[in-house]
């Protein structure tokens, strides 16, 4: 025990070693190992995958290549590549099964390619075993087992369910392993309930390993699973039930009817998966995983084997992670045959290239550690998918099974029995909850609340108002989960479960018993409102603000809790009293209070802003303050106006009544990138009445589309022109100085930002200098806000390099990931919204709009929607910087 003890204590303080630093590369890895670069950007672009051919070269793939990378003079370093097949959309995982034999996973086949010559070229196009689904959350890796069967992993968009090589596994969700027989035939389904893993590996003694991914949109919320690192069981469902990246929903750790991680590691993009099946390194690292976080730029380690004490204590122990400027996004990792290994990089755009690490002094002789025999046997052809309907028969035989057993079973014997007993009523309402937050708190059949069913009700009622007295956290979360699920109406089981919200309590399990008491039909007296109130209050100060960065979802998820609250009780009356209601981050709550208790927020929130002017204020103050006077909130605005977070959004209210106390702001708005400010604008400017001054000349001939500016330059001009250039000969005849100042602009396009990035030196900025420039580009309202569009800049320095990072800055519609993709929504009265979804219902669509504003629309009333797939994000947003300013600005960036 000791020597456990002893172990587990250097297993801790290993992970919190200090790395070291490889300034050349800008990476930091274990000490007692080496990284060099073996290939290049311009031989290794932006590379999704990789895998080692039959003589051990490395191969690696993107869109447009498949490519072997040479070692000419075996100096550990490849001098050329070999295009070997083309491949349009690139793998997204390859596996060489013998000399002349290639699979692959591309755009959603699955692949064989033969070598008819033995030249190591695949001239002919290749044979499709399968077609499943693509993308990101498509199919991925590709692996072989000591007996020649293909394993294929796929997301929970590979469409595995329903595919008609596995039709006869109902019970399929998620994302899945599949094993086919040599001949490639004959798929096994080996487990499945998965979100989406890209990767995956065998270690010694044959368990699959595989590391898989978060809903980054729900962090902080009780249902949030972060990324973790799976021992795929055999015929196992591993918790994620969806498809797509909008929802989670995976089922706790803790139910028996989901493999519980070997570790949660946190936030981040799974890819590569390698087990460390071989001698080279040191000996703890025999059969250990290594699996990369693309996200933040990592190499987590972990040990797998039985035989190690390591294994009784799994760590995420970082190996390797980027420093400084340099762009690490790790997509693939392969063992090579010596015992060193290669890490790919790329992916969305990002600078490709291959890495190989190695140990310093490495013993002379090693070898690999030979892959015992696979054990996985895989589902059997299942029935009737579990869990759909309701069943009064085995609900009742369940219930009468936790009601006898309720003092005497053990706690993993109630918590099966109240599982079997959810699922047996119809388990959670993941496809038509009453709203996104309830999904896990409502039941998918009402049939128990029908009037013969009330003897199961009562029962099934009883036994978890008894479980709530549980001195278990997890069983108390789940006696209040099937309480709201079964709505029970007694007051005992809302006081017991307001109870549980305390000071102390961890905020991801308050927001859960809110959730529970949002849907308990029963009337909240005032003693339980206030402890209510007081608890949605807290979470601010218990998440230190965090949620209502760029994951979105927290803000929308709370309010629909106090919307289910308020049934109930006058939870928005309480919350407007209490004396915490007034901070920064509760704006979002309160705008999506009623009208008359919106206003009221307002009222409050008004008077406090005045005498906090300088806060941190986000856009959604604005949009709440909007509901009162005009006379009450304009000069504030013109106060406000001043951050440059807050600009847009004040010139928006204030462009309702131009005046001319204002023309500075819409002059300056005129400038901003942003092309709905510049309409905005120019119709106050035009309601005004344009003035001949230079600032305004200047920011009118600035506006590149003509169709916002020539009108007014009509205007001044008192007369009319027939595009931008007639206007440019009249400017340069009366005002030569500014026009002169005019013509010497650029416009986005013959701007060679290739040239004006090698030029900055992206080590010396000013962070403080930074945040300004951050703000006045409009950056923080789209990355940062309760209602960011954009994604999270969270660790992305770390994972792009600078020019990297600045290039997708100034040219944002290149490469637009489909997850941050608006749409576009046309009415029937022809108004056209474009915005991202927030949630779709039977009767309508939430979507945020770039305004940072909500807005529903009602089914009948769309005419059409479609993807848009432009950047929300415009361009231009780094036109007028100085180097000084953009190194200034990744100065700030490096501190997300």
């Amino acid at each position: 025990m000791r020597s456990h003890l002893i172990a587990a204590l250097y297993l801790i303080s290993n992970v919190c070693a200090d790395l070291v630093n490889v300034p050349d590369l800008g990476l930091k890895i274990e000490k007692g190992f080496s990284v060099s670069l073996y290939a290049d950007s311009v031989l290794a672009p932006d590379v999704y995958s990789m895998t080692l051919d039959s003589e051990g070269s490395v191969v690696i793939s993107s869109r447009g290549y498949i490519k072997r990378l040479i070692d000419e003079n075996g100096d550990g370093k490849a001098e050329r590549g070999e295009i070997i097949t083309k491949s349009s959309s690139g793998a997204m995982g390859m596996l060489f099964v013998d000399g002349k034999t290639l699979l692959t996973s591309e755009g959603g086949k699955f692949n064989r390619y033969s070598d008819d010559n033995g030249d190591g070229i695949f001239e002919r196009g290749p044979e499709v075993i399968g077609k499943f689904g693509g993308g990101e959350h498509g199919i991925h890796a590709i692996r072989k087992d000591n007996k020649g069967r293909i394993y294929l992993i796929g997301g929970n968009d590979a469409k595995f369910s329903g595919h008609t090589d596995l039709k006869q596994y109902k019970e399929l969700e998620g994302g899945g392993i599949i094993r086919y027989e040599p001949d490639l035939k004959r798929p096994t389904l080996i487990s499945h309930g998965f979100r989406n893993p890209y990767d995956f590996d065998f270690n010694s003694e044959g368990h699959i390993y595989t590391y898989d991914s978060d809903c980054e949109r729900e962090v902080f919320l009780p249902w949030y699973s972060p990324t973790r690192l799976y021992r795929a069981e055999d015929g196992a469902h591993h918790g994620w039930r969806l498809p797509g990246w909008k929802r989670g929903w995976k089922r706790p750790d803790y139910y028996y009817d989901s493999v519980k991680p070997i570790v949660n590691v946190g936030r981040g993009s799974p890819t590569g998966v390698m087990v460390y099946r071989h001698t080279a390194f040191p000996e703890h690292y025999h059969d250990a995983v290594f699996y990369c976080d693309w996200t933040f730029g990592k190499i987590y380690v972990t040990s797998t084997s039985t035989r190690s004490v390591a294994s009784e204590y799994p760590v995420a122990d970082i190996f390797l992670e980027s420093s400084g400027t340099n762009g690490f996004a790790p997509s693939d990792i392969e063992l090579a045959e010596d015992g060193s290994i290669f890490v790919a990089v790329g992916g969305r755009g990002t600078t490709g290239s291959v890495y190989k690490i190695s140990r310093i002094n490495s013993p002379k002789s090693s070898y690999r550690i030979p892959l015992k025999s696979v054990g996985y046997k895989g589902f059997s052809k299942s029935g009737a998918k579990s869990g759909q309907g309701f069943s009064f028969d085995e609900s009742m035989i369940v219930a009468r099974h936790l009601d006898r057993t309720l003092i005497e079973s053990s706690l993993d014997e109630r918590m099966k029995i109240m599982r079997q007993l959810m699922k047996a009523l119809g388990d959670w309402n993941l496809s038509d909850p009453s709203c996104e937050t309830l999904t896990g708190y409502e039941i998918s059949y009402d049939e128990i609340f029908n009037e013969e069913n009330n003897d199961l009700l009562v029962l099934s009622r009883n036994s978890c108002r008894t479980l709530l007295h549980s001195l278990n956290s997890e069983e108390r979360k789940e006696a209040a989960r099937m309480t709201a699920m079964l709505k029970d109406p007694h007051p005992i089981s809302l006081g017991l479960i307001a109870d549980f919200l305390t000071t102390s309590s961890k905020p991801e399990d308050d927001f859960h018993y809110l959730a529970c008491i949002s849907c308990l039909p029963i009337n909240i007296d005032k003693r339980i409102l206030e402890n209510i109130a007081e608890a949605i209050l807290r979470l601010d100060s218990k998440i230190k603000g965090k949620q209502v960065r760029s994951k979105q979802n927290y803000i929308d998820r709370l309010n629909e809790v106090i919307r289910g609250i308020s049934k109930n009780g006058n939870i928005y009356d309480q919350i407007i009293k209490s004396p915490s209601f007034l901070r920064l981050n509760h704006v979002g709550i309160a705008n999506a209070f009623p009208q008359a208790y919106r206003e009221l927020a307002a009222q409050k929130f008004i008077k406090f802003v005045r005498n906090n002017i300088n806060s941190q204020w986000r856009a959604d103050l604005i949009d709440l303050l909007s509901c009162l006077d005009f006379d009450v909130t304009s000069s504030l605005f013109r106060k406000l106006a001043g951050n440059p977070s807050l600009m847009k959004s004040c010139v928006f209210e204030l462009s309702k009544k131009p005046n001319d106390k204002d023309r500075a702001l819409f002059v300056a708005g005129l400038g901003s990138p942003d092309k709905d400010l510049q309409v905005i604008c120019a119709r106050a400017l035009d309601a005004i009445g344009p003035k001949r001054e230079a600032n305004e000349l200047l920011a009118l001939f600035r506006v590149s589309d003509s169709k916002i500016s020539l009108p007014l330059i009509e205007k001044l001009a008192d007369r009319n022109f027939e595009n931008k250039v007639g206007a440019m000969k009249w400017l340069g005849s009366n005002y030569p100085v500014i026009a002169k100042s005019i013509s010497s602009d650029q416009i986005n396009a013959d701007i060679d930002w290739e040239n004006i990035f090698s030029q900055v030196d992206w080590s010396k900025g000013n962070q403080s200098k930074g945040r300004v420039i951050f703000s006045e580009r409009a950056c923080q309202s789209c990355h940062l806000s309760a209602n960011a569009l954009g994604p999270d800049l969270s660790g992305v320095a770390k994972r792009l390099s600078p020019k990297d990072l600045f290039h997708s800055i100034a040219n944002p519609n290149t490469d637009v990931p489909p997850s941050y993709r608006a749409t576009i929504f046309t009415l029937k009265n022809g108004v056209k919204h474009i915005g991202r979804i927030a949630f779709y219902s039977a009767d309508g669509v939430i979507i945020r709009t770039a305004l940072g504003k909500t807005i529903r629309l009602d089914e009948e009333d769309i005419a059409s929607q479609k993807d848009w797939s432009n950047s929300i994000m415009p361009e231009g947003l780094l036109i007028g910087l100085s180097s000084t300013q953009l190194s200034d600005l990744y100065a700030y960036i490096k501190t997300l």
